[in-house]
C-alpha cells in the first residue's frame, strides 16, 4: 500500500502556517487540480482528493493537533476500527422485510427485500449497523443470550431547486412500515451547498431490526437538484452566461449581475471577447469546513440579427481597416 504524503507537503506549506495560509494554499491547489479543469489528465482527480484530504485535517484544529502529534495513524485510526468491525460482521446471516417511505405527494417508495448482511456497520464506531448480544438474569430465552441487531438504512430521494441546494432547506419526510408500527413525519435539514446525489444521514430513522431487538438503521436523504435557468455548477464554482452587445464589448461598461446572494456590480473591460470569464470572488457554492467557491461570468458578445446591408458593409470596412482576424491565434 503506498505511503501517504505528509499533509503539509501536499499543500506546500510549513507546520507553522496559519489557518489563512492553509486556506489560501488549498484554494490554489484545488483550482489547479480540479477534475473539471483537467479532463485530459487522469491523475488530476487523485491529486485533487489528496489536497482535499490534507485540507480536511489541517483546517480542523483538533485534527491538526492529533496529526502533528501522531501523524497519519492518529487521524485514520477510525478507518481501522471500521474495517475490523466489518470483518467481524462478515458471514452473519440475517433476515429482511419490506419497508417503504411515503412521499409528500402520497405515493410510496418501495425499497424491496433487504439483506442485512450487506448493510451491517460498526456500532462501536458510531455506524448504523451491527450485531451484539445481551443476557437477561437467566441468560435470555431458554438460557440462550438475546441477540440484538441494527436495522438497515433506507434511501429516500428528494428533489430540490438549485437555490434551495445553495442556501439550504428543510424537507418533510413521511415514513411508514407495512405493519403501521412506524408512521411518522420528520423534518430534515438539508445543508447549504449540497451537490447532485449528496446524502444527508438521519440517525435512527431507518428500518427496525428484523428480530425486534436492537436499534433502527438510518435514513439517507438522496438529493436531486433541478437545473437552474441561468446558473450552472462547476465543482465549488457557479457559472453564469452573460450576454453583452458589441458596443459594450468595444467600449466596456458596468453591469448589475445576479448571484445567489443578490445582484453585484461587475465592470466589463473595453475590448473583451466572447468566451472570456470574469470572476466574482466568493459568490459560488457554500462549502462546509472549506473556502467558498467563486462565480464566473462567461461573456457572450451578441450583434443585432437585422443589420442592413449598409451597416454590414460598415462593419466589414472597420474590420478591414484594423486587419481584424478573430482566428489569428488559433492553431487548428
Amino acid at each position: 500500500m503506498p505511503t501517504k504524503r505528509d499533509y503539509y507537503e501536499v499543500l506546500g506549506i510549513s507546520k507553522s502556517s496559519s489557518a489563512d495560509e492553509i486556506k489560501k494554499a488549498y484554494r490554489k491547489l484545488a483550482r489547479k487540480f480540479h477534475p473539471d479543469a483537467n479532463r485530459n489528465d487522469p491523475s488530476a482527480e487523485t491529486k485533487f482528493k489528496e489536497v482535499q484530504e490534507a485540507y480536511d485535517v489541517l483546517s480542523d484544529t483538533k485534527k491538526r493537533e492529533t496529526y502533528d502529534q501522531f501523524g497519519h495513524a492518529g487521524v485514520h485510526q477510525s478507518d481501522a476500527a471500521r474495517a475490523a468491525a466489518a470483518a467481524a460482521a462478515a458471514g452473519r446471516g440475517a433476515g429482511g422485510f419490506r419497508y417503504g417511505a411515503q412521499t409528500p405527494g402520497g405515493g410510496t417508495v418501495d425499497y424491496g427485500e433487504v439483506d442485512l448482511n450487506d448493510i451491517f456497520e460498526n456500532m462501536f464506531g458510531g455506524g448504523g449497523g451491527g450485531r451484539r448480544q445481551s443476557r437477561g438474569p437467566h441468560g435470555g430465552f431458554n438460557g440462550m443470550p438475546h441477540e440484538e441487531t441494527a436495522g438497515s438504512d433506507i434511501s429516500y430521494p428528494v428533489t430540490i431547486t438549485f437555490d434551495q441546494a445553495m442556501r439550504g432547506t428543510t424537507v418533510e419526510v413521511r415514513l411508514n412500515s407495512p405493519d403501521r408500527t412506524i408512521d411518522e413525519t420528520i423534518s430534515v435539514k438539508v445543508p447549504p451547498g449540497v451537490d447532485e446525489g449528496a446524502k444527508v444521514r438521519v440517525r435512527g430513522k431507518g428500518q427496525p431490526p428484523p428480530s425486534g431487538r436492537g436499534t433502527r438503521g438510518d435514513l439517507l436523504i438522496i438529493t436531486h437538484i433541478e437545473p437552474h435557468a441561468y446558473y450552472k455548477r462547476e465543482g465549488g464554482d457557479i457559472l453564469l452566461d452573460l450576454p453583452i452587445s458589441a458596443s459594450e464589448a468595444v467600449n466596456g461598461t458596468t453591469l448589475s449581475v445576479p448571484t445567489i446572494d443578490g445582484p453585484v456590480e461587475v465592470r466589463i473591460p473595453p475590448g473583451i471577447s466572447s468566451g472570456k470569464r470574469l470572476r466574482i470572488r466568493e459568490k459560488g457554492v457554500p462549502v462546509k469546513g472549506g473556502p467558498r467557491g467563486d462565480q464566473f461570468c462567461r461573456i457572450l458578445v451578441q450583434i443585432p440579427a437585422d443589420l442592413t446591408p449598409a451597416e454590414k458593409e460598415q462593419l466589414t470596412a472597420i474590420e478591414k481597416a484594423h486587419a481584424f482576424n478573430p482566428r489569428k491565434d488559433v492553431r487548428w
